[in-house]
């Protein structure tokens, strides 16, 4: 069976719905051409939430007018917190990775020169980043650009390494607006929620919804930005919408399927 129609069968399936043919020129038609352009976890996610709301509420099926532009409202809620996420995940990472630049300078540089990062210590990660990126030498490079390069995969180790230097910041007493933040006292407990972020970073950095639960990622990253000094309160209010960042010359309704 063709792709397109395998995954179609499987969202009629879903959705139940009880005259099919009703909806030929309300949006069925649209909802097929939609599959080769929409996010296939996201598509047949919105169909199986749609399809409990029409068996809780049988008579709502003969109030859609188009069932495509009904449909998009659970798609795109998916959409929007993917990208709620990825923005979280994007602040945490580049407060991360510039506030260990700054404290590995402060605590392991030489006293003019930013070097930390040729410590023997960290020989082996290092090699292995200038094998990764072709890099003959790290002349001109500084410790922001340096950790830009590496995986979060390798900033873990490097805290690791480092960890007493890091430890007074995820472990010191601290308040934010009167209220005390959760601490990471120990290596294993700070271990324990970057694995998180990173689990839901390589998932939706990759394009696909994450399994980790929205509530638990979000009130991580936030606590850790708070330790990080960083207000994410502002960096959202701050962000900029897209429909101001980017001009459109011509908008067209559900222009992806058409």
């Amino acid at each position: 069976m063709e792709l397109e129609n395998e995954v179609f069968n499987r969202i009629l399936k879903h959705l139940a719905l009880k005259n099919p043919l009703a909806f030929k020129n309300k949006g069925l038609d649209q909802l097929k051409k939609s599959i080769s352009v929409l996010h296939y976890d996201y598509l047949i996610g919105a169909s199986k939430e749609l399809g409990i709301m029409l068996q809780k509420y049988p008579n709502k099926e003969n109030e859609i007018n188009n069932l495509f532009d009904f449909l998009m409202h659970f798609y795109n809620k998916r959409t929007k917190t993917h990208h709620m996420l990825f923005l979280w995940i994007h602040f945490f990472e580049t407060a991360l990775r510039s506030k260990m630049a700054v404290i590995l300078a402060q605590k392991h540089s030489s006293k003019d020169i930013d070097d930390w990062f040729l410590s023997k210590k960290l020989s082996h990660e290092i090699e292995h980043l200038k094998k990764t990126h072709h890099l003959e030498s790290l002349k001109g490079y500084n410790g922001f650009q340096i950790l830009n390069l590496f995986t979060l995969g390798a900033l873990k180790t490097i805290i690791k390494m480092y960890w007493s230097d890091f430890k007074p910041l995820f472990a010191d007493y601290k308040t934010y607006n009167e209220h005390v933040l959760p601490a990471y006292g120990t290596w294993e407990h700070f271990l324990k929620a970057f694995s998180l972020i990173r689990k839901a970073r390589n998932d939706l950095f990759h394009n696909n919804p994450s399994k980790i639960k929205t509530s638990s990622l979000v009130k991580n990253i936030e606590i850790l930005l708070l330790r990080l000094d960083f207000n994410p309160k502002n960096a959202f209010g701050n962000t900029l919408k897209l429909e101001r960042a980017i001009f459109f010359k011509t908008i067209q309704k559900n222009a992806w399927t058409h």
